[in-house]
């Protein structure tokens, strides 16, 4: 695989200028130019990106040494990007790879630089998660983790707090089957609690289905779909070999309405004055 993207990031480190830090995460998060032609708000991730630097919800890009993974750190704002490749067996069981655009390109990330340009958008979602949960937390005056738990009672009624909520009641029938194969990682089997292992598990589901928005709304029309099974050829055994789980219309119906709001909320929050 081309190693540039890793290459884009060798002196970017959480020292960084703020100008330097700031014009890499926009240019990570520069949809490639077959998915934003057909996405009118294909400069959403870029601008989310500029916002969380901003905020200092990242503060710094570095490289994951001897992993194919990336992550947000929401200790230190940092985000680590792969070292290896990811296989291609990884990238066929963690990379949905089902729909079209109008110009009938596909949809999803092509294996390699694309891929590695989703993933740092996935962990900017989670960036975004961080800064909800701080700024929620700090209007309901409560502790950053009391913030999980409210939600997970549905006792805090924010956008991002009834996903999550859904995500984890979803995760609680069987934690090993969600709303995204991220959610999936065998890492999250280290977790101690099963409440724990849910709550993660769950945040995955919730960020991933955010982040597939962001990507292109259709991308994340084609899953819903999928997990509804609208898609021809597609059944239960599919969902089964995915480990995801099978959606109604009414909930299907009630995700993409989340979604929506929580995508027009991050609107107005990045361009709040």
């Amino acid at each position: 695989m081309d190693n540039s993207f890793l290459k884009n990031i060798k002196n970017i480190e959480i020292d960084s200028k703020h100008r330097e830090l700031q014009e890499n995460v926009e240019s990570f998060l520069t949809l490639p130019d077959r998915i934003g032609a057909t996405n009118e708000d294909k400069n959403l991730p870029k601008d989310l990106g500029k916002f969380l630097v901003e905020r200092d919800f990242i503060k710094g890009v570095d490289v994951w040494r001897g992993s194919w993974g990336f992550k947000y750190n929401s200790e230190d704002k940092k985000i680590s990007i792969a070292e290896n490749e990811m296989s291609k067996e990884n990238y066929d069981y963690y990379i949905f790879r089902l729909g079209l655009g109008n110009n009938g390109e596909s949809l999803f990330p092509k294996y390699g630089i694309e891929t590695d340009q989703y993933r740092f958008l996935h962990e900017a979602g989670h960036a975004y998660q961080s800064y909800l949960v701080k700024n929620e937390s700090s209007v309901l005056n409560i502790d950053p983790m009391s913030w999980y738990n409210e939600s997970i009672k549905g006792e805090d009624n924010s956008t991002f707090s009834m996903l999550f909520n859904l995500c984890y009641k979803i995760r609680s029938v069987n934690e090993n089957r969600g709303l995204s194969t991220w959610g999936n990682v065998p890492d999250y089997n280290a977790i101690d609690g099963s409440s724990n292992r849910i709550a993660m598990r769950a945040l995955e589901d919730a960020n991933e289905l955010v982040v597939m928005k962001l990507w292109h709304p259709k991308y994340l029309e084609t899953f819903l779909d999928y997990v509804s099974l609208k898609i021809n050829g597609c059944n239960e055994s599919n969902l089964e070999s995915d480990r995801l789980v099978k959606l109604g219309e009414n909930t299907k119906s009630n995700i993409k309405e989340i979604i929506d709001l929580y995508i027009e909320e991050m609107k107005h929050e990045i361009n709040k004055k």
